[in-house]
């Protein structure tokens, strides 16, 4: 998975590095919409001001770590250990390595935004997304447990895009910032969950655009998504598992723009 997310930003950098080549040939006469780039016309807004947008795609698969912990001050705190566990391994109750693997998902969203000509042409974007993984085993406290739960996040996002030249299309990069909502649904061994979390969110995206009509564009799209550490408890409330790192995601999306 590490081999992949450094292709995955290889690709991303390059592309960001080919939009900003592109910038510095194209001069500012140029008007950037749903449209392909309608060359030397002086930017004007008045056919298309906002526009409206909606996508879905696959979610890359991403690793969690994480540290359990025991409410050790209530006498029923041992229901909710693994039968087996903590006679074979001993360890912390309160510092308990507690790692999964998310499996490959999918994602959808939209949202609605507005062109500007800040430097040479810019998006500003409302959006809201929802992102689902399962996952089936982890590591606890070192033991191999099965697991079956879904890590779903919600988000509401305020992006900024800077869009460029890309031959009859139009490029972006930018990113966003805003709030996330995630749930952990399901059960690890004896353990179940219904718990969720919120936090500070912030994305990174790349995508290109693909003029169908005066006003329909076709996309796709690179999302990395980092979202702030979260706390899940079980159902019985004795224990809490809480992510060690910020968890990352990455998308890819494509989806439909249509300019109003």
């Amino acid at each position: 998975m590490e081999k992949l997310n450094i292709k995955i930003h290889s690709i991303v950098i390059a592309s960001v590095l080919v939009a900003t080549s592109t910038i510095a040939t194209a001069g500012s006469g140029y008007r950037l919409s749903s449209k392909s780039p309608a060359p030397k016309t002086p930017i004007t807004f008045s056919s298309s001001r906002g526009y409206v947008f909606g996508y879905g795609g696959f979610v890359f698969g991403s690793s969690w770590e994480n540290t359990g912990a025991f409410d050790m001050s209530h006498p029923d705190w041992m229901a909710d250990c693994p039968p087996g566990v903590h006679d074979k391994h001993a360890f912390d109750p309160t510092n308990i390595p507690m790692d999964w693997d998310l499996d490959d998902g999918w994602s959808f969203g939209g949202g609605i935004g507005r062109y500007s000509g800040l430097f040479g042409g810019s998006r500003f974007e409302l959006e809201g997304s929802y992102l689902s993984n399962g996952v089936d085993s982890l590591q606890y406290g070192g033991v191999d447990l099965p697991a079956n739960f879904d890590i779903s996040t919600k988000t509401a996002m305020v992006n900024y895009l800077k869009e460029v030249p890309f031959g009859s299309a139009t490029g972006y990069f930018g990113g966003g910032i805003g709030w996330a909502w995630t749930s952990m649904d399901g059960a690890v061994d004896s353990i179940n969950y219904s718990s969720s979390a919120d936090g500070f969110a912030w994305q990174f995206i790349a995508g290109v655009d693909f003029p169908i009509t005066e006003r329909l564009a076709l996309f796709t799209q690179y999302r990395f998504l980092v979202l702030d550490d979260q706390t899940f408890t079980s159902d019985s409330g004795y224990f809490s598992n809480t992510t060690d790192d910020n968890p990352t995601s990455h998308s890819v999306l494509i989806g439909a723009r249509v300019s109003f």
